[in-house]
């Protein structure tokens, strides 16, 4: 009797191991229409402590194998679907958007100022809630351009970029691209101007757009017209930094 016992024990956990087996399970990709590809991994899930590789835990009670089913994160967080764990208790919380959908960098074309890149990875370091800037800032799609006047009233990057929550919008140079300009003057050598010299002593908004446009302009600023007080001569008086008239050999180089 008790040999039988042991025998139908024995025999059960065979079963179950070849039932196991037998099942095919695989990763599922879900195609969002504005937040990327979600692609959620059956052999991660069932071997988690509260699953204990049992496939009951969420089927059928969360997913009917014979129905097709369609959540919304609103219906997520209020307890279905993903949402029935992960609530920041049994597993991490839907606020943590990233850990699920495939976030990307973003690169702006700039006319004026070139190539802009938005990094998903560095803000998720500073602040890893999604939330934060979705969607009450951006939709998750595609958004129509902000200008930089509009994010000084507190719009887009604005919101953040005020100089207390993050570095101010002021601080140009911190996403857009600079580049050192260089001048060919014939008979008096060339002349380089260095924006990362000049921005570590003056903002962007000192020069731009009061004295020079963003984008490049082929007018041509004499001397007589800098010791005036137009074009490098606004600061190059000799007070606020060396006079043009003086130190002519600080930025025209022989040769």
């Amino acid at each position: 009797m008790r040999r039988n016992l042991i025998f139908s024990i024995i025999l059960t956990f065979l079963v179950s191991g070849l039932i196991a087996q037998a099942v095919d399970i695989k990763d599922i990709t879900f195609a969002t229409e504005h937040a990327g590809k979600v692609v959620f991994s059956h052999k991660n899930h069932i071997r988690q402590k509260q699953m204990a590789n049992n496939c009951k835990a969420c089927h059928d009670t969360l997913y009917p194998f014979k129905k097709k089913a369609t959540y919304t994160m609103a219906d997520m967080e209020q307890g279905k679907s993903c949402g029935a764990c992960h609530d920041g208790k049994s597993a991490f919380a839907l606020k943590e958007c990233a850990r699920c959908h495939r976030v990307k960098e973003i690169t702006y074309t700039v006319k004026a100022t070139g190539t802009t890149r938005f990094s998903h990875q560095k803000h998720l370091v500073a602040n890893p809630n999604c939330t934060t800037c979705h969607p009450a800032l951006f939709a998750a799609g595609h958004n129509k351009p902000t200008t930089m006047a509009e994010m000084k009233q507190g719009k887009s990057c604005g919101a953040c970029h005020d100089g207390k929550a993050a570095f101010s919008i002021d601080s140009c140079a911190s996403c857009h691209p600079t580049k050192d300009q260089k001048y060919a003057i014939k008979g008096a050598g060339n002349v380089t101007f260095s924006h990362a010299t000049h921005t570590g002593h003056y903002q962007c908004g000192s020069c731009h757009t009061k004295l020079y446009a963003i984008a490049h302009s082929k007018a041509k600023v004499s001397m007589k017209a800098m010791e005036k007080g137009k074009s490098c001569g606004a600061c190059h008086n000799g007070k606020a930094a060396f006079s043009v008239k003086a130190n002519c050999a600080t930025c025209h180089k022989a040769g």
